[in-house]
């Protein structure tokens, strides 16, 4: 069976143009809200919303993208009106002071990784990696796969609701090639966690 969606409604915040406005586009009961610093790119998963006895995930615009500076609902089962304000994005990619973008397709480089010419790509949130969308699957990538915008790295399973990490976003090479898989396969991860090591194509 397909999965249900929603697209959130996301418009410029009337009180700082600078940063972008997530609106619930239904009346429902949401869960699963992302941290803040988390980079949701267009078509990113934000939490899901129970609505009508049915489960559907809450989805960036695919104009839209940002890092979360504010949520504005606790993480747990929150009732939700329509056009309610969810989060606020700051729209600009850039990371200040040398910190991690961390999300389904940020990155970070740390010192090991640097050195060997890659980038690393962390965990969205903690829960539960998954190489593959099912036991009996391949895994979506090994180390030497090579990667381009859009491509499925693994899984990241929470509540219930599985995450994609999926490779792309501001300031990575729009290709590139897997390196190394720093985590096993339906282990625990904690939110930030370094899980590819992804090196630019040449």
């Amino acid at each position: 069976m397909a999965e249900k969606i929603l697209i959130a409604d996301v418009r410029v915040d009337d009180r700082d143009p600078e940063l972008l406005l997530v609106r619930s586009p239904a009346v429902g009961v949401a869960d699963g809200v992302p941290r803040t610093g988390i980079y949701l790119n267009p078509l990113d998963r934000i939490l899901t919303i129970r609505a009508l006895r049915q489960r559907f995930s809450l989805l960036i615009p695919r104009d839209r993208q940002g890092r979360i500076v504010e949520a504005m609902i606790p993480n747990a089962s929150t009732p939700v009106d329509f056009g309610q304000p969810l989060l606020r994005l700051d729209p600009r990619a850039a990371v200040e002071g040398g910190g991690a973008v961390a999300g389904a397709a940020g990155a970070a480089v740390s010192a090991e990784a640097a050195a060997a010419g890659a980038i690393e790509i962390p965990a969205p949130s903690e829960g539960i990696f998954y190489r593959r969308s099912s036991p009996d699957s391949p895994p979506y990538v090994e180390e030497g796969s090579p990667v381009a915008a859009g491509t499925i790295l693994g899984l990241v399973e929470v509540m219930k609701c599985f995450n994609q990490i999926a490779y792309g976003g501001p300031g990575l090479p729009e290709k590139g090639e897997v390196v190394r898989i720093l985590a096993e396969d339906a282990a625990e991860v904690e939110f930030g966690q370094p899980l590819f090591w992804v090196r630019p194509a040449k």
